[in-house]
């Protein structure tokens, strides 16, 4: 992600104080760089650290092609001199600089949490802004302590609003990220169980995800509440200003919805002096949540109702390189929801209840492990199993959670594979005219292979 922002000697004081004193006081920063691949003359080299890099080792690069300051960490060894700035974490001071450079704005921020569909209901949600405003959001998915500073030196005068997507994987991140964003507004989609590896249990991601709401509340920001979400919807009442949304419950942005023959939401809405009814290009009972969101921020900024409209009516999903969000597509005189790009307890069931309103003379549902649960695997896997029961008419898995999860039940629509050729030979024996088949698991089980092999089967 390229940026324009730019710091002056003054500006690397005020973010690093003392640490950035013996630079020279013509120093000029260029925008902010961590690849060198991209990096262009007058660009700061910010030296990020990962599992399988160190951007330390790209320091001379850097120098050579013209960078006009280097920061690094103190534990790199490197001296500090008229071009370097050492620090404690160059993640830290990633994140120092798209926070200084935030401050710059007065522009509405709407920052974005939750534990599914945060993807989803940002993309909408800027689609639906940018009918009436110039919008800057997050790229893809790119929500962590590295993306989200790369979005916020995007900004520039030009910005009407922007549209960050946050995320977590451990305790602290979203309080790090909101402090970051500040945000003017912000979402929570939902509470579900995710990384309850580190997350522990949904009292843990409540803690972890409403972080967001206690930033709002001390600074004055607008919060958007889910009414459906039981552990959302008591936050309500806490704030001064809350916009409450939903679909099963009453709410202050409430949508009614319908779906058509592709499970593709049809919405109305009556509030106030307005009433209006868009049609989705999306799919699944997850786009009817993101819709509600988006028209409850499009509402809090007072966008006239026909934009809201055309811009729920206009979004198609971003292209995707085999896996999808809730896509239909149709492989071999089937039709596939191609809902392969992650999951996690809460958009499974999500993803299922689609499946459920989908009309077809059978549904089969060809589920993979979900990721990143700690402990809660097994007991995770089993609860999928047996709600899955209630919503398909056979399930498919595949993964050694399923397996072992599979073990302990007596599920009589349940079918265990081990390999991703198993799925498409089981789900052939299995299917017939006018099935419906949902794919879906997380990114690490690359579920998409499935699909493949079902196009050349």
């Amino acid at each position: 992600m390229t940026n324009v922002a730019t710091f002056t000697h003054q500006d690397l004081l005020a973010i690093f104080g003392n640490a950035a004193s013996h630079l020279p006081s013509t120093l000029k920063v260029t925008s902010i760089s961590t690849d060198t691949r991209t990096l262009v003359p007058g660009n700061a080299f910010v030296a990020l650290r990962g599992e399988r890099f160190d951007g330390h080792n790209n320091v001379q690069e850097a120098l050579q092609k013209g960078a006009s300051l280097i920061v690094v960490e103190e534990s790199s060894g490197l001296a500090s001199n008229d071009v370097t700035l050492v620090v404690a974490s160059t993640l830290n001071a990633l994140g120092s600089f798209g926070w200084y450079h935030r401050r710059r704005f007065t522009i509405p921020v709407i920052a974005i949490a939750g534990a599914a569909g945060k993807t989803s209901t940002k993309d909408l949600t800027a689609h639906v802004l940018s009918q009436d405003m110039r919008v800057l959001k997050t790229q893809a998915n790119y929500n962590n302590q590295v993306g989200t500073p790369l979005t916020l030196l995007q900004l520039t005068d030009d910005v009407d609003a922007a549209v960050i997507e946050i995320g977590t994987n451990e305790p602290g991140e979203i309080e790090i990220l909101s402090a970051m964003v500040q945000p003017t507004h912000g979402l929570i989609t939902n509470i579900g169980k995710e990384h309850l590896e580190k997350l522990i249990d949904l009292d843990g991601v409540e803690r972890e995800e409403t972080a967001l709401f206690d930033y709002l509340r001390d600074h004055g920001g607008l919060a958007f509440v889910n009414n459906d979400d039981p552990r959302l919807s008591k936050y309500a009442t806490s704030f001064t200003r809350a916009i409450t949304f939903g679909v099963e419950n009453t709410a202050d942005i409430h949508l009614t919805v319908g779906f058509d023959i592709d499970v593709r939401p049809s919405v109305h809405i009556v509030h106030g002096t307005f009433a209006f009814r868009a049609q989705l290009q999306t799919h699944g009972l997850a786009s009817a949540y993101n819709a509600a969101c988006a028209v409850a921020i499009g509402w809090s900024m007072q966008m006239h109702p026909e934009f809201v409209q055309r811009g729920l009516n206009t979004y198609v999903n971003p292209s995707s390189a085999g896996y999808g969000r809730m896509r239909v597509e149709r492989i071999n005189n089937l039709t596939v929801l191609n809902d392969t790009y992650n999951a996690n307890p809460e958009s499974v069931l999500m993803a299922l209840r689609t499946l459920q309103r989908y009309p077809a003379s059978k549904r089969i549902a060809i589920l993979g492990d979900m990721r990143e649960l700690g402990v809660s695997a097994e007991e995770e896997h089993m609860h999928i199993i047996s709600a899955s029961q209630e919503y398909a008419d056979v399930v498919i898995v595949i993964g050694d959670e399923f397996r072992r999860a599979a073990e302990r039940l007596d599920a009589p629509h349940l079918i265990v594979t081990p390999t991703h050729r198993g799925c498409v030979e089981h789900l052939l024996e299995v299917a017939r005219d006018n099935s419906v088949v949902l794919v879906k698991g997380s990114r690490g089980m690359a579920m998409e292979r499935v699909l493949d092999l079902l196009q050349g089967a």
